[in-house]
């Protein structure tokens, strides 16, 4: 049924929010202050609805500068050339109409609201800082997962909660040089005769070029013959990694691309990517990151433990300040990258036994899970038994389950927790305060402008 809402607020999934008869309803794209009209689901309680149209602005929107975000209002873009009605509704942005300082605003809330429900942190129980924000809200992202759409030839991200794909000619939120690759890998997939089922793409501006990882469903030799064809037709791309069900990657060309760790100044260091390997996508606001991490840290003279090291994010800069390292990762390509990065950092030398160290600090690899590492060492005894002063974590969005009664074990008086998701940071932070540590101060930081998805960093004191 049609019905005329007032969003009141934001919701922390990023949903304007607003109450009809009582029930609170939920609509996409929209901003406080809005009146819109909307499609709403009969019935009582919570309710999803459709946005059918922006009747008044309120003073957080803007206008949004993509023609694949579609509002259906006065003010939304002109209808570019070749547009069609479902190459609109990307899903790419949720917030592209919301002026940047509100989207920060509604982030640090949002975090603040899920330490409280999940976590039982009470605000004024630790210190809540300002959120930092990217670099550049817009044209921040170097790398991206794109679906790939046979018929047009091009690639695709969907639309809000379908699997329709919405055929990109343009996107705001990759750099320049992602975006012009992303025109052109479509294309030249077709005329390859390739049909990936999944492409992400991986651009380094200090490179100036990119690579790409083709999800495919074989890797036989005509498969091969077309990816070094399609190297061919894109001088831009440098490499592809090509996988399949049931196969080992393949490597066509060079996938691993040397980046600038604060973008802009190749003087602050390089790291490695590889298109299948995870990194952060935003990586201006990683530098920004990495920066809040260590000073929450403070490893300056430590040994130091870093559990879900990945491609050695954090590695390298721990290495600069800490007097050890000991990082954790499973046994694959990212541990490969990491292992490299250490080993030619600037004044590394190799260590015994698999050790890299840079000339002030060992850094020691260990290849496993990280909590089930970390457990292990924690049960060492004697003399000998590893301690460390200092501890860093950098899980996956499922979190670190169960990690509070590690560094308990552990004896670590001071950790880091970096998390991409409030629910489970908050779930872990819990269980931390149960095992005798103090959460004293969480800093927010936005990785991710036009969506609703924060990053936090959490400091842990016994």
């Amino acid at each position: 049924m049609r019905r005329t809402l007032d969003i009141e607020a934001l919701a922390p999934g990023g949903e304007g929010v607003a109450r009809d008869e009582g029930r609170s309803i939920f609509v996409p794209f929209t901003a406080p202050g809005d009146r819109v009209e909307a499609s709403v689901p009969a019935g009582g309680g919570t309710a999803h609805a459709e946005l059918l149209r922006v009747l008044s602005a309120g003073p957080a929107r803007i206008p949004p500068p993509c023609r694949h975000f579609a509002i259906p209002e006065a003010v939304s873009p002109p209808a570019g050339p070749g547009d069609v009605p479902h190459d609109r509704w990307c899903g790419g942005c949720e917030w592209l109409h919301l002026a940047y300082p509100v989207q920060l605003a509604q982030k640090s809330r949002a975090l603040e609201e899920t330490l409280r429900r999940i976590g039982r942190l009470e605000p004024g129980s630790y210190v809540l800082r300002p959120v930092l924000s990217s670099p550049q809200p817009l044209r921040y992202r170097s790398r991206a997962k794109f679906h790939f759409d046979r018929e047009s030839g091009r690639l695709a991200f969907f639309r809000r909660r379908s699997h329709q794909p919405v055929r990109l000619r343009e996107c705001h939120l990759l750099e320049e040089g992602l975006d012009g690759l992303r025109e052109a890998a479509g294309p030249a997939l077709r005329d390859a005769r390739l049909a990936p089922r999944e492409v992400t793409l991986v651009w380094s501006a200090h490179a100036g070029r990119g690579a790409a990882w083709l999800q495919l469903a074989d890797l036989g030799p005509a498969v091969r013959q077309r990816a070094e064809s399609l190297l061919q037709a894109v001088p831009a791309l440098q490499g592809l990694v090509l996988s399949a069900d049931g196969h080992p990657p393949a490597r066509v060309g060079e996938p691993v691309l040397l980046q600038e760790r604060v973008p802009g100044d190749p003087a602050g260091g390089l790291s490695r990517s590889r298109p299948d390997v995870f990194q952060q996508a935003n990586r201006a606001a990683n530098a920004v990151l990495t920066r809040a991490a260590l000073s929450l840290l403070a490893p300056e003279g430590e040994d130091a433990l870093e559990l879900f090291c990945g491609s050695g994010n954090f590695t390298v800069p721990l290495a600069g300040c800490a007097r050890s390292v000991a990082a954790v990762e499973l046994q694959g390509p990212a541990l490969d990258l990491a292992h490299l990065d250490v080993r030619e950092a600037p004044g590394a030398a190799s260590g015994p036994g698999g050790a890299a160290a840079p000339a002030r600090c060992e850094v020691r690899f260990y290849a496993g899970d990280a909590l089930k590492m970390a457990q292990a060492l924690a049960r060492e005894r004697g003399p000998a038994a590893p301690r460390f002063g200092r501890a860093l974590l950098d899980p996956p969005r499922e979190g670190a389950k169960g990690i509070g009664p590690v560094l308990r074990d552990l004896h670590v008086p001071r950790a880091v927790y970096v998390s991409c998701d409030p629910a489970t940071l908050a779930r872990d932070l819990k269980g931390c305060v149960a095992a005798g540590f103090r959460v004293a101060e969480v800093q927010p930081v936005d990785m991710f402008p036009q969506t609703h998805h924060v990053e936090a960093v959490a400091l842990l004191v016994r």
